[in-house]
């Protein structure tokens, strides 16, 4: 085979030049003539050239005999011996996957068990083609080449596939010959390097913040530190994401004056990016040892397809490596807004990459030695160094898998980070000190005027402060200049914890947090809708170390974060700073959280923790409409109520096995009695926890309720991402679940947000309800409260009803359920049910 490639400005001296030629096998054009005036190329093209299989695709540059075109088109004349074409195009109506079925099922059923030695595919799509679109020809092991057509103004864009001008759509070309040679090659111009990063604000391609931070703030963090950004230099330094199995590169394209970025690709809201450092020298070793192995080879034909990012747009000089191939073989082919490329793992769109196809019909007779390309000096070491930093953080990434805080079952551990933050959570700081020892040390730290924060801003702009707080945490560690191995999680709404694995004594480690209070304390913080808006944070701070000063033993690790909890709170209550837990061990009551866990583990292993019920009636009927699921623990012959363990027992893993074993009990009655109505306390606790959803999901599946089971969730107020529960509690709804909330009233709620929670009844807290009969601020804000609700077409629920004369005023007022030791107290499960009987 051979292939010559010709050059033309204007159809009229393509026409005249080329009338001549011989008919080729394979015709390929591609330039920048908009979509009207390629139709009248493409109706001469098959007036001339009737036999032949004629492709191309619209490109704002092209490559012709190693030069790069900017105007005109390059024509590709390919003449094959023994080699079959065999072709096919289909429209993007459908998704992806089945797009590329149907592209490829035709080619591949006349092939039957042969197999075509490669691909050329060519798409024109005005979005990302997503890696689904190669599914179907994966699956058939296809090795596929080309790349996705575009200009500047993608509504001229286009393929050509024989006499069509197609928009929206793909084509695919198969050589079939057992002895056609393939030889096929990338070349990546990037580098990934860094830690994840949320995309927390975008709109379009807009990129407003990163982690909740200003785009062009954490660009300056990572690459000037913290000096002036220039764009050229962010321009170097993409931003990749993966959707859908497919890379998104976005480089930085504009400095927006309130901080923002204006990216080449949109980036979603939600999405971890990675910093991706661009720059053609970075493949440019690897180059020079795979032209050489080019030139051995001796191709016929070589075709080009090289990504549009990797050309500066004001030069039509080629790149590094574009003229080292070129200066061995004649270089012809498109610009893409994408790149296709099989590897041992599949077809994917690639970008920032340049792809060979090279071909040959006949074998090499002699390998051709005479030219030896001489591998650039090393001038630089820059790209060795990344690759360095770049492969060790894959390696404790891959370490961190190994060790996995969780088996995943199937699952991955997204659940296990904070969404708001990008941080580690509660759950995954617990499993690490359940299952391993390396944390030394353990600071929780507590944004004392959060709910201030929240009532005068909202809960948006706390959020953004509290992941300002931790970026400013981890910058502030890593300055200090002590190697002290730490990591961030996030607890709750307002409070972070930092786990310390380095062998350092608690005085240095006292000394590290004092410095942090200080720094985070004098820094005035902002709002990230308006700079105006300056803030500062006070803070509690509880440390916790393993060993004392003396290096005698304070705590086991995994009771760190009681420990910590403990100092945190002696700290705000002694209005202090930071308190240390080897300065308050010796005080009374110390060892009690310890004692409290052991005796709920043992009683969990005696089956001596089960339920009681409290009966809830109808303020106008006053019949009983069903019972809350009450926690008890049989402790020493004693029934105890959850009031004096449950937020301890809220830090380890035994209050999943409490809320699974509660699920249980309340399964069984309503399965044994078909006219009785249960309510069940759910933290969002359980909610976040991956066996504890499972198994409410379990119980859906199982059972039809029928509104017969209510889900109360309560810690209203640790509710951050309302977006994330709305559909799981959608879901339990549709099964049956009724929704209350629980404590409605106990102190700051975003009414607005769990309004939006659509509950069928709404539980007003006993301390807004136990002097209601003569308070009469209470009475306006209940009376207020149950009217909107009652307009919401929301149920109310009074809790703490302990007199007649509380009771007489719910009734009056319109209250629709009442609970409380006025009507019945907390009954055993035997008593409950002979209440029914």
């Amino acid at each position: 085979m051979y292939s010559n490639s010709f050059y033309y400005t204007s159809l009229a001296s393509f026409i005249s030049q080329i009338k001549d030629q011989e008919i080729p096998d394979l015709i390929q054009i591609y330039g920048t003539t908009p979509v009207k005036e390629m139709a009248t190329w493409a109706s001469s093209l098959t007036r001339l050239f009737p036999t032949a299989c004629r492709i191309g695709m619209a490109c704002d540059r092209h490559i012709y005999n190693g030069e790069i075109k900017s105007t005109g088109m390059t024509i590709i004349f390919s003449y094959f011996d023994n080699t079959q074409l065999i072709h096919n195009s289909a429209p993007f109506s459908q998704q992806a996957q089945q797009v590329g079925q149907a592209l490829f099922d035709p080619l591949i059923t006349t092939l039957g068990s042969q197999q075509a030695a490669s691909y050329i595919v060519l798409t024109d799509n005005r979005d990302f083609l997503s890696n689904q679109f190669f599914s179907y020809p994966n699956e058939h092991d296809c090795l596929i080449s080309g790349g996705r057509a575009g200009l500047s103004d993608a509504t001229q864009s286009w393929v050509l596939y024989q006499d069509n001008v197609l928009q929206n759509h793909a084509l695919a070309v198969g050589f079939v010959n057992p002895n056609l040679l393939v030889h096929r090659d990338i070349f990546v111009d990037s580098i990934r390097i860094g830690q994840r990063m949320l995309v927390t604000s975008s709109e379009g391609n807009i990129l407003k913040c990163l982690d909740h931070l200003p785009a062009q703030q954490v660009y300056q963090r990572y690459l000037t530190n913290g000096e002036r950004l220039q764009l050229p230099i962010a321009a170097q330094f993409a931003l990749q994401t993966v959707d859908d199995s497919l890379e998104i590169n976005a480089i930085p394209m504009q400095l927006e004056a309130d901080g923002a970025l204006t990216m080449s690709e949109p980036l979603a809201e939600g999405a971890q990016v990675q910093f991706l450092y661009i720059n053609p020298s970075h493949s440019i070793y690897s180059a020079t040892l795979k032209t050489q192995e080019l030139e051995t080879l001796q191709p016929e034909s070589v075709f080009i397809f090289k990504c549009i990012s990797r050309n500066d747009v004001n030069s039509e000089s080629p790149t590094e490596n574009l003229a080292l191939i070129g200066s061995s073989q004649t270089l012809n082919g498109p610009y893409c807004y994408g790149e296709f490329y099989s590897s041992q793992f599949g077809t994917h769109n690639r970008q920032h990459a340049l792809t060979y196809l090279a071909f040959s019909e006949s074998a090499v007779s002699e390998p051709n030695t005479q030219q030896t390309l001489t591998l650039p000096a090393n001038d630089n070491p820059i790209f060795p160094i990344l690759n360095l930093i770049n492969n060790t953080l894959l390696d404790i990434e891959q370490e961190r898998k190994a060790l996995s805080l969780l088996k995943n079952n199937g699952t991955d551990n997204n659940w296990l980070y904070d969404f708001q933050t990008g941080l580690l959570n509660r759950f995954a700081l617990l499993n690490r000190l359940q299952k391993h020892d390396d944390i030394l040390h353990l600071a929780v730290i507590r944004v004392r005027n959060f709910r201030l924060i929240n009532e005068q801003y909202g809960y948006s702009v706390a959020d953004d402060l509290l992941a300002q707080l931790a970026h400013h945490i981890k910058h502030q560690l890593t300055l200090d200049g002590t190697e002290l191995g730490f990591v961030c999680y996030r607890l709750s709404a307002n409070e972070i914890a930092v786990s310390i694995e380095t062998k350092i004594i608690p005085k240095r480690t006292l000394q590290v947090f004092h410095k942090l209070i200080e720094k985070i304390e004098d820094r005035a913080f902002f709002t990230t809708d308006s700079a105006k808006n300056l803030l500062t944070l006070t803070l509690s701070v509880g440390l916790a170390s393993t060993k004392d000063h003396n290096g005698h033993t304070l705590c086991q690790h995994q009771h760190l974060l009681i420990k910590a909890s403990e100092a945190r709170r002696f700290a705000q209550t002694s209005n202090l700073p930071l308190s240390w837990n080897g300065d308050i061990q010796h005080q009374s009551g110390s060892g009690e959280n310890l004692e409290w866990i052991q005796s709920i583990r043992k009683a969990l292993e005696n089956d001596q923790v089960f339920a009681y019920f409290q009966p809830c009636f109808d303020s106008q009927t006053t019949q009983q409409v069903g019972a809350e699921a009450l926690l008890r623990v049989q402790i020493n012959g004693e029934i105890i109520g959850p009031f004096a363990f449950l937020n301890l027992i809220k830090q380890t893993q035994l209050y999943p096995r409490i809320t699974r074993l509660m699920l249980a009990q309340c399964e069984r009655l309503l399965k044994q009695y078909s006219d009785i109505k249960v309510a069940l306390n759910l933290s969002i606790l359980d909610f976040k926890h991956q066996a504890t959803l499972d198994t409410l999901k379990s119980f859906f599946q199982r059972n039809q309720v029928a509104g017969r089971l209510t889900l109360e969730i309560t810690e209203s107020e640790s509710i951050q991402d309302y977006e994330w529960i709305n559909p799981i509690l959608a879901e339990f709804r549709q099964a049956g679940a009724l929704l209350a909330i629980d404590d409605f009233g106990a102190g700051y709620s975003n009414l607005e947000k769990l309004i939006s929670l659509d509950p069928d009844i709404l539980k007003l807290d006993g301390s807004i309800i136990k002097n209601i009969d003569h308070d009469e601020k209470m009475q306006k804000l209940v009376l207020s409260i149950n009217k909107l609700a009652h307009s919401l077409g929301i149920k109310t629920q009074a809790e703490f009803v302990h007199s007649q004369a509380v009771h007489d005023y719910l009734v009056d007022i319109g209250v629709d359920y009442l609970q409380g030791y006025h009507l019945s107290k907390p009954l055993s499960e035997a008593q409950w049910i002979k209440t029914f009987e």
